[in-house]
């Protein structure tokens, strides 16, 4: 599953939260800073990497409640009258999901909370946009007060993350097993001797572990209910 990720950070350079983000996608997805000024080059650009991609995400901080404005004139400018008479069939199905920062936290965007509104009602203009143009909506992935969490939380933030961009959309059980496996594999080449081969010797146990379980499931009796 093709994938690819807008930036909608005004000033990703001095955002923690963003530059995690950056870093803990996958390599295998692409990564397009939204630049201005808008030019009849870089929204070619940015059409052709949607309809290439079978997914796609916007990524920005929430600034009082509302996407920076940088986003909302990506979506004005790449999604032209014009785009969509010529691609309603190529957009049609596909895939897309917005990754937000907020700087408060997650427990608080709900009734009675502090913020007294969810992060869904916040989004509802993204969801609305993906129906009217026939896109799958994603739920959103949303990274709260990065700076302030301990390493264990940033750490399950990475694993989430990744799987929120390469897993499909409510992932069985062994999907989610054989995206660990590969990824284990895939990032073991980042790293020398010994942990390289540690990581291996993981995934590879993880494997036969799995195979087991496939075996044993197989050796189940049938059930007739439903």
């Amino acid at each position: 599953m093709e994938s690819v990720v807008f930036g909608g950070h005004p000033e990703m350079e001095t955002s923690a939260s963003h530059q995690f983000l950056y870093a803990a996608r996958p390599e295998s997805v692409p990564f397009i800073q939204i630049e201005r000024p808008f030019t009849d080059e870089n929204i070619h650009q940015y059409q052709t990497a949607i309809l290439n991609a079978d997914r796609w995400f916007l990524q920005f901080p929430l600034f009082w409640y509302q996407a920076p404005g940088l986003v909302s004139d990506f979506i004005q400018e790449v999604f032209s009258k014009e785009f969509l008479d010529q691609n309603t069939k190529a957009l049609k199905d596909k895939e897309f999901g917005v990754i937000i920062s907020v700087g408060v936290p997650l427990r608080q965007y709900q009734a009675g909370g502090r913020e007294d509104v969810t992060i869904s009602e916040l989004l509802r203009p993204f969801q609305s946009f993906a129906r009217a143009i026939g896109l799958k909506y994603l739920p959103p992935f949303v990274l709260a007060q990065h700076s302030y969490q301990p390493e264990h939380v940033q750490q399950e933030n990475l694993v989430q993350f990744r799987q929120y961009l390469q897993l499909p959309t409510q992932a069985n059980f062994a999907k989610r097993n054989a995206w660990l496996i590969a990824s284990l594999q895939e990032i073991s080449s980042e790293f020398d001797q010994p942990l390289k081969d540690q990581l291996n010797l993981v995934a590879d146990e993880w494997s036969d572990a799995m195979d087991n379980l496939a075996d044993i499931e197989a050796q189940l009796p049938k059930t007739t209910w439903r």
